[in-house]
Formats: C-alpha cells, sequence, structure tokens
C-alpha cells in the first residue's frame, strides 16, 4: 500500500511538472503567434492607408475566395460624418458601415478594434485631408482569428496526447524507479529479519545456561564448565555474526576500504589453508593445496585470505569424514583461478542461485555453526577485486567454488 501511493504520487509530480511545461509551450507558442499576426497585419494596414492617401490606391476590388489573405476595406468620411466612399470589395450593408465608422471616429485613438455582428474589426485612421475627409481602414481578422483557432486547437489536442504519454511514461517510470526500491525494503526487511533471528537464538542459549549456573550458586566454576563452556561458544558465535554483520553494513555504504598492494597470492593462500589443516586432520578429511607456480597480485592480502578461510570453513563444515578438499591456484590468459573441490554433500540445484544471498542456507537443519553471511562477504570481496565467484555442484558428490581474479 506504501509503495502504491509513493509510485502515485512520483507519477502525479512528474506528469504534473510535464503538464505545466506543456502549458507554457502552448501558452507561449499561441501568444506569440497572435503578436506576430497583429505586428504583421499593422505593418500592412499603415502600408495600404499610405498608398490609399497618396492616391496609389483608390479602390480595393473584391478578392477571388481562392486567394486567401487579410481582407481590408476602407471608407471615406465627411467633415458631418456621413460616408462618401467606400471600397468596391466592402461587403457590409450602409447600417453595418455606419456603426463601424460611428465607433471609430468615437474613439480617441488612430487605431484599435472593434467587435460587431460576432466578427472583429481592426481599423486605422487616417490624418483629416485637405477636404476635411478621413479614410478609415478596416480589416476583417476573421481569417486570421480562424487560423489562431486552429492553430490553438492543434497545440491543445497535441498537448492533451502528450499529456496522457507523458502519464503513461510517468507511471512506467516510476514503476520502473520503485523496483529497487521496493527490492532494497524488502532487503532490509528480510535482513533485519535473519539478524535478529541469528542473534536471537544464541541469546536465548546464552541466557539459558546463565540460568542453570545462577541456579546453583553453590557450586564451583569447575562443576559448571560444561554450561560456562556453551555460553562462551554462543558468544563468540555472536560475535562472529555481528562482526559480520558491520562488515557487509560498512560494505553497503561504501566505509569498507580496501588496502591494496602487490603480494605474492601463492604464500597467502598456503598461509591461509594452514590454520585449517588439523581441522580438517580431526575430521579425517583429506586437505590438499595444489599452486604449481608463484603468482603475484594487487589486492588486498587479508581480504583475499578471508575469502580462502569462508570457502575453506564452508567446505570443512559440510564434509563428512573420510571426504576430500582440494584447493587448485592456476595463472593462465592473465586470469587467475582459484578452486576450492569438496566431496561433502553438495547444494540442490535450486539453491545455487541463493548460497550468496545473506542469511541464505540451504539446509538450515545443517545450521552447524554457518550464519549464512561468510558467502555473502566472500562475494562482495571478490567483486571489489573485479573478480567473479561461482558454484556448482553434484548433490552427494561434489562441490567446485570457482573465483576468477584478474
Amino acid at each position: 500500500m506504501m509503495f502504491n501511493k509513493l509510485r502515485l504520487k512520483l507519477t502525479l509530480i512528474n506528469a504534473t511538472v510535464i503538464f505545466l511545461l506543456f502549458f507554457l509551450l502552448i501558452t507561449g507558442t499561441y501568444y506569440s503567434s497572435r503578436l506576430e499576426i497583429n505586428h504583421r497585419s499593422e505593418t500592412m494596414a499603415h502600408k495600404v492607408l499610405q498608398d490609399i492617401e497618396s492616391g496609389l490606391i483608390d479602390d480595393l476590388p473584391l478578392r477571388p475566395p481562392e486567394q486567401p489573405g487579410p481582407v481590408f476595406f476602407f471608407i471615406r468620411i465627411s467633415p458631418g460624418g456621413l460616408i462618401t466612399d467606400q471600397s468596391s470589395n466592402s461587403l457590409q450593408s450602409e447600417e453595418e458601415l455606419a456603426v463601424l465608422s460611428a465607433a471609430a471616429l468615437k474613439d480617441q485613438n488612430a487605431q484599435g478594434i472593434i467587435a460587431f455582428g460576432g466578427t472583429e474589426y481592426k481599423y486605422l485612421k487616417s490624418a483629416v485631408s485637405e477636404n476635411d475627409e478621413i479614410t478609415i481602414l478596416f480589416q476583417d481578422f476573421t481569417h486570421e482569428n480562424n487560423m489562431l483557432l486552429i492553430q490553438l486547437t492543434a497545440l491543445i489536442v497535441t498537448g492533451l496526447v502528450c499529456l496522457l504519454l507523458s502519464f503513461l511514461g510517468s507511471f512506467f517510470m516510476a514503476n520502473r524507479a520503485m523496483g529497487p526500491i521496493q527490492k532494497a525494503w524488502q532487503q532490509q526487511q528480510d535482513f533485519l529479519s535473519d539478524a535478529s533471528h541469528e542473534l536471537r537464538t544464541p541469546l536465548a542459549i546464552i541466557q539459558t545456561n546463565l540460568d542453570v549456573v545462577m541456579g546453583n550458586p553453590g557450586e564451583t566454576v569447575a562443576s559448571q564448565a560444561k554450561w560456562l563452556q556453551n555460553i562462551k561458544e554462543e558468544s563468540g558465535q555472536m560475535a562472529q555474526v555481528v562482526d559480520s554483520l558491520l562488515f557487509l553494513a560498512r560494505a553497503d555504504s561504501n566505509q569498507q576500504p580496501l588496502l591494496k598492494c602487490s603480494f605474492s597470492l601463492d604464500t597467502a593462500l598456503r598461509q591461509a589453508v594452514s590454520p585449517f589443516e588439523a581441522l580438517a586432520a580431526l575430521k579425517e578429511i583429506s586437505l590438499s593445496l595444489s599452486c604449481p607456480h608463484p603468482i603475484s597480485f594487487f589486492g588486498d592480502e587479508a581480504r583475499i585470505k578471508q575469502v580462502i578461510s569462508i570457502l575453506l570453513d564452508n567446505a570443512i563444515r559440510h564434509t563428512p569424514a573420510g571426504g576430500a578438499i582440494a584447493i587448485h591456484l592456476t595463472r593462465a590468459d592473465s586470469r587467475t583461478t582459484l578452486t576450492v573441490t569438496d566431496s561433502g554433500e553438495g547444494i540442490d540445484p535450486e539453491s545455487l542461485t541463493k548460497i550468496f544471498d545473506r542469511f541464505y542456507q540451504a539446509d538450515r537443519s545443517r545450521f552447524n555453526g554457518g550464519a549464512g553471511l561468510g558467502l555473502a562477504i566472500a562475494k562482495w570481496i571478490v567483486k571489489t577485486h573485479h573478480g567473479t565467484i561461482t558454484a556448482t555442484s553434484q548433490p552427494g558428490v561434489k562441490t567446485v567454488f570457482s573465483i576468477q581474479l584478474p
């Protein structure tokens, strides 16, 4: 519901902005066209009136319908206010011309606009001639108004179509923009839910063991060793989860720096594998390392070792006694490849696409000390080194984690 309201709000805001832009565009286009037509009309009117006064034009004949253009006609008025002459193209009756001339003479301005009979007339008056006559040039503005009306209608229709398209486009863009937001929100909710779950379990165990210890205040530390050991193990597990959460939080906010330098990758690999040899031997797991040639690499040595530790920890936890783990490091075609192969229980195909997600565990019944954060951290470290990490598996046969580094 919240995201639907936000999506609608984003759509309306974007559509409103586009509407205002179209409104300004349509209004500006219309008024600029009107001003241009008025300017051309006035310029032409002054030229025609000047030619009439100078004698170059003594009449304005009726124009054929196939010759569109400005419609000018003129009348001459005597000092007594009577019409003494008129152009041939004047289609108005004597009464209409009398009304128009009276309105024009009444106005003190030399030019203006008269609305009469549903028609708009623009007029321009000449100065008083030698015989005290006044020439008034009229322009029937119907044709120009019709042009402006057609233009305005086309602009409005175009604007409405564009507004509809912009609304649909805004909705589409808002829907696209909401996708990552919803995904991030859901990931945050899942993250908080999983984090609280992972922390709640060790906290409950610690609380239970503390209740047992505090319920026997007379017992010695040695006699309570079992419960105290449980508390220690769960505290360590909690510390590991909290460290992993802090690491990922800093990574998400780009506050997890990498200290890159050139180092021997094969040496770092041996150093990272060494602590797991005793653990593998304890579980009767064969651990082999193959690195035939020295390999130099530019990156964060500590973080690369952390990736190797994560993969080995997962491999040992999910490989039964008598199994085998093989690590191979090779360099070919300017690419460094590190593979960790185990003969453990494997991962089903459905889970292979999710194992790098935070808190994801293919089978929570095999929790066995993992919180589902290690592979997410490993993926981030490899990615920030411009590499890739992938996994393939044959359930019940083997699982292979492969890292490609530049």
